[in-house]
């Protein structure tokens, strides 16, 4: 017969185990706690006034508490609310984390959302500051990237900009034809009706919705004299228009709103408005918010989140809310081409940050495929001259300069150089489709950037600067998105969502913080271990010990 060890479900404990003795010694749970417990008392209660929590029943569950709570479930890919109060009754973790309470979903959901809502930011920035002293970050070497996230909305209700303006524009087309229709009724019978003043119905006249609401209120004025309705033609044709503008009035209302919306974007979700339609990683459209990560030596160090896709237009807000944030600004920034634009360059030049950043062309400049034989780079460019000479030695010579400005704001200044001599090269079709001749439009002092950038690129620290920033920046979005399912963001509103950002932000470097110190713990006791027996064999050389020392310094 085979024995198995005893096995009873009544058996009783004489002293229950305390929890503590049930979490191992380097679990997550216990970095998290440690970290938490490290942070100032008064930011995590700033939130809270007396006057507001204080005014009868019970009082409010401990910030520190619930944070160590939200961050550690956020640790560990688990972001509703509900799941997170069902594990504070089951796990032994969440159990010894919040002291044996239980706050229901509705509790952690509020936390969340708006106790933690303004702070967040800055407990984040104090857990970098916890970081560089205990030197796993010092701000040096810092890499950048951008990755797109599904907003909490529905695929199918994205309203675009270009749709509200076309409706927008037919909408008025029709109301100026009904306001030459109103005044044709009012010219023929003037002596009754009085003059409508109606709003300049032109072509460049800009119509709103108070104007169509002012006209179809003087309609209704006027048809409504001594309180009596009049039925003749005219009177129900100018009814019929005034019910017409009314309607046209809220519809034209409801544009100039959705405009409102829009603000710089071309897109709105209707079920979370801060989002906008982007192109995801799997060719998807959704709305969604693009999400900018700096990270140093594997943990975040900075994140913000953008309504803009691009990646450029989004780089110099990160580093203005970590600057606002009172982080430290780093010595080097290591991002890919999305970034490589001349404003970037110029803020980080300002700055005296040192940039290792690709532009869109840089491959193309070094590719030898025959495609890009007449690409702009293998144009040379004669200072002396003003000149650019193509690849057969024709010259390009300089016919304009232009200026722009951009969404920011940023002035790009522009030199036209075009060649005249394109009419007998047997390359025209390959070099261009103009009748008139190859043209090249110059930003020089993009250029500039640009021979700096591939002068630190192409240089030994930078040729490792670029192989570390795969695994850098690429890990911690694919740790994001394949290990803890992050891709989708479960709360609406841009403030919200930066505070969802934030946690994920948090979350992850604890769990750096843990596997770091995971690492280190055999490592240092290996090393203690080595000093100890150096230490007790130099220690019996000396004294002239006996051969069982050992047993005697164990012993001490």
């Amino acid at each position: 017969m085979i024995k198995f060890r005893a096995y009873s479900q009544d058996q009783g404990l004489a002293l229950p185990p305390y929890l503590d003795e049930l979490i191992d010694k380097h679990h997550l749970v216990r970095v998290v706690n440690s970290v938490v417990d490290e942070l100032d008392m008064k930011l995590l209660t700033k939130p809270f006034s007396a006057g507001t929590h204080q005014r009868g029943g019970s009082p409010p569950y401990h910030p520190g508490m619930m944070l160590k709570v939200i961050v550690y479930s956020y640790a560990n890919g688990i972001r509703s609310c509900r799941k997170i109060a069902k594990q504070l009754r089951e796990n032994v973790h969440y159990m010894w984390l919040s002291g044996m309470q239980q706050p229901d979903f509705r509790t952690i959901n509020r936390y969340r959302g708006v106790y933690f809502n303004d702070i967040l930011e800055e407990i984040f920035s104090s857990v970098i500051e916890l970081l560089l002293e205990k030197g796993f970050v010092e701000y040096k070497t810092v890499f950048v990237d951008g990755t797109k996230i599904s907003a909490d909305a529905n695929k199918h209700k994205i309203i675009w900009s270009k749709n509200v303006q076309r409706y927008k524009n037919q909408l008025k087309e029709r109301t100026r034809g009904l306001f030459k229709e109103i005044e044709a009724l009012n010219e023929a019978e003037d002596e009754r009706y009085g003059s409508f003043d109606l709003p300049e119905c032109g072509e460049q006249s800009d119509l709103s919705s108070e104007d169509l609401h002012g006209v179809a209120d003087s309609l209704t004025k006027a048809l409504s004299c001594d309180d009596k309705k009049c039925c003749t033609g005219t009177d129900k044709q100018l009814r019929k228009a005034s019910r017409q503008l009314k309607k046209d009035g809220d519809k034209l209302a409801k544009y100039e709103e959705q405009e409102k919306k829009f603000g710089e974007r071309n897109s709105y979700s209707k079920t979370d408005p801060d989002a906008t339609a982007m192109r995801m990683k799997n060719d998807e459209l959704r709305s969604g918010y693009n999400v900018q990560v700096m990270s140093e030596n594997g943990f975040i160090v900075g994140g913000s989140v953008s309504q803009s896709a691009n990646d450029g237009s989004s780089f110099i807000p990160l580093l203005e809310e970590m600057e606002h944030a009172g982080l430290p600004q780093p010595e080097e920034v290591v991002a890919d081409a999305g970034y490589g634009f001349e404003e970037v360059y110029e803020y980080l030049e300002d700055r005296h940050i040192n940039a290792y950043i690709k532009y869109p062309s840089y491959h193309a400049e070094k590719s030898r495929e025959s495609k890009y034989k007449f690409h702009y780079s293998r144009f040379g460019y004669d200072k002396t001259r003003d000149v650019f000479i193509c690849p057969l030695g024709r010259q390009l010579c300089f016919v304009e300069e232009r200026e722009a400005r951009n969404k920011s704001g940023f002035v790009v200044r522009q030199r036209a150089y075009q060649c005249f001599e394109c009419t007998d090269c047997p390359h025209k079709s390959q070099c261009t489709i103009s009748s008139e001749g190859r043209t090249l439009t110059v930003n020089m002092n993009l250029r500039r950037h640009h021979q700096k950038a591939r002068s630190n690129l192409e240089g030994t620290y930078g040729e490792s600067l670029r192989k570390r920033r795969g695994y850098e920046i690429e890990t911690v979005f694919g740790d994001w998105k394949h290990n803890l399912k992050f891709q989708r963001f479960q709360l609406r509103g841009l403030e919200k969502v930066r505070t969802e950002l934030f946690l994920h932000s948090l979350a992850y470097n604890m769990r750096k913080v843990m596997k770091a110190w995971k690492s280190f713990y055999p490592d240092l006791y290996r090393l203690f271990e080595h000093i100890y027996r150096l230490l007790t064999q130099k220690l019996a050389l000396t004294l002239s010990l006996p051969s069982n020392y050992h047993n005697w310094v164990n012993l001490i």
